[in-house]
């Protein structure tokens, strides 16, 4: 058996499109669930311009972080999810090319290339009304002239770069959203051989995507607990009515019983990596900062989960990260539980602390695990 950090660990591997890279374990419970001495499975999601040895980096040091703490179940295991999540690149000679080129073909040669690889993704998420994710401008990505869409960004250099990040952005998303449906295919067979176990789950980056659409998207299991680590998803996507008519993208997820347990959301102010695609869909409209504060802010649509928490959520409670010795949490269940983390969490991917460990332990303990 393998074992990471003292828990018994396993890995399940996503294709782009959702489906597993194992067509037999798309619908049949992992084989470490089955284990008769497993009551919690924990599992955990990478997010973003992680390659496997990045993302099995990630699971070595958030769960050294719950060994650290202490106090996790006597019978839990660690599912990694494993998923293509690496960021669009350009060759350095693009921006010469298309600076060198006043016909505009080579700047619509690479808009419209980057669109294709982007729309290949989107085929396999459905279509989501744009007020589903408030401000990331998908719509204008793909209707501008191409020529039109880098000029938004300032010098060519920086067309080049925006344009990739914001496909890298609408490609994730639209792949976490995939892989999210088909690990809740495999939650639900785990549920059904062991009707007993505690499911966890906990997610960084756009893994918190992969997480909230598992359970947005799939039949009450229930999930005993679910921890958001510095989520790529708006901060309205819990909300109820957050513009006064609609529900946040994710709100699925907090009726019907899906979560038995707590939600808990790391959230930070020193995240600016969260900023970068909303800040950049803000040049794509020709917004500008608002007398109520900056694009990316808590009075401003334009804003992620990790940056602000969730917002316009009944459910939602707010307190401090507690630093070691602070004590023990004691998450309630159907609470959202936002957590001020900007004191452990210096930037986006530095979540290895032993104070996000507790966080995640305390919702696993939220859950009834151990119990």
């Amino acid at each position: 058996m393998t074992t990471l950090n003292g828990f018994a660990y396993a890995e399940l591997s996503f294709g782009a499109d959702g489906s597993t890279t194992d067509p037999a374990q798309s619908t049949s419970a992992p084989a470490l669930a089955l284990g008769a001495d497993v009551t919690d499975l924990l599992v955990l999601a990478h997010g973003w311009n992680n390659d496997p040895p990045a993302a099995r980096n990630l699971y070595d040091g958030l769960t050294a972080a719950m060994a650290r703490c202490g106090g996790a179940p006597a019978g839990l295991a660690v599912l990694g999810v494993l998923w293509p999540a690496k960021q669009y690149d350009a060759a350095p000679a693009v921006a010469a090319n298309i600076a060198a080129d006043p016909s505009g073909q080579a700047a619509e040669a690479f808009v419209q290339g980057v669109r294709a690889q982007v729309g290949a993704d989107l085929v396999a998420a459905p279509a989501a009304p744009s007020w589903a994710d408030p401000g990331d401008q998908q719509e204008m990505f793909f209707g501008l002239d191409p020529g039109a869409l880098l000029e938004r960004f300032g010098p060519v250099e920086d067309g080049v770069s925006s344009v990739l990040n914001l496909a890298t952005y609408y490609t994730m998303k639209a792949r976490s959203a995939a892989v999210g449906r088909g690990l809740a295919r495999v939650l639900s067979a785990a549920r059904a051989a062991r009707p007993d176990l505690r499911l966890h789950l906990a997610g960084h980056s756009f893994g918190a995507r992969v997480m909230a659409s598992a359970v947005a998207t799939a039949d009450p299991l229930p999930v005993a607990s679910a921890t958001l680590i510095q989520g790529a998803l708006s901060h309205y996507g819990f909300a109820r009515r957050w513009d006064g008519v609609h529900d946040g993208m994710f709100r699925p997820a907090l009726v019907g019983g899906r979560v038995r347990g707590p939600v808990v959301v790391t959230y930070s102010r020193h995240d600016e990596v969260l900023g970068i695609a909303y800040a950049l869909a803000s040049r794509l409209a020709d917004q500008a900062d608002s007398a109520l504060g900056p694009i990316g802010g808590k009075h401003d649509k334009f804003g992620a989960l990790g940056a602000n928490g969730a917002l316009s959520t009944p459910e939602a409670v707010w307190m401090g990260m507690m630093g070691q010795g602070g004590g023990r949490y004691a998450f309630a269940g159907g609470s959202v539980t936002n957590l001020e983390a900007s004191a452990f969490i210096p930037s986006h991917s530095v979540i290895g602390c032993t104070e996000v460990g507790m966080a995640v332990v305390g919702a696993i303990l939220g859950g009834g695990g151990g119990g």
